[in-house]
């Protein structure tokens, strides 16, 4: 099977979007793709004040690929767990898998999804990013999967 071409991570979440779910203007809207013609994923930079919050999104060739590198990533962040003061959540009713982690010192979050070929991934790291709505951050992650 042909590998699929990275997607405009840029295009799943808008500065709008963002803007109205942290109740304070978002500029940016970046995207980045490894210079390399086979990579399958993308990645976008935003900025609200002093904190960033990246946007990436992994188009796979397989479901199956997708949940694989799905479970990677949540292998990785229960390791953060034990070494890094965080707390990894498993989100029930969001794609086809999906969880949030957070730093105690709620300097950083993390929300993490699967849905068929696509893995997308929020982070927001910077002086109030836990103070951001967790019911907002599930709704903008099923927007980007229904992308």
């Amino acid at each position: 099977m042909a590998q699929a071409a990275a997607p405009n991570s840029c295009s799943f979440v808008t500065p709008a979007a963002w803007s109205a779910a942290l109740s304070r203007p978002v500029t940016g809207g970046t995207v980045s793709v490894v210079n390399d013609p086979a990579a399958t994923a993308s990645s976008c930079i935003y900025q609200a004040g002093a904190m960033f919050i990246t946007v990436q999104v992994n188009q796979l060739a397989t479901a199956a690929a997708a949940q694989k590198e799905y479970a990677e990533q949540l292998d990785n962040s229960r390791t953060r767990d034990e070494r890094d003061s965080q707390r990894t959540t498993l989100e029930s009713g969001i794609g086809d898998g999906a969880f949030s982690s957070a730093v105690t010192n709620g300097t950083e979050v993390e929300f993490t999804a699967v849905r068929g070929l696509r893995v997308v991934s929020f982070g927001l790291v910077g002086t109030g990013a836990s103070a951001v709505p967790h019911d907002r951050l599930r709704a903008l992650m099923q927007s980007a999967l229904d992308h």
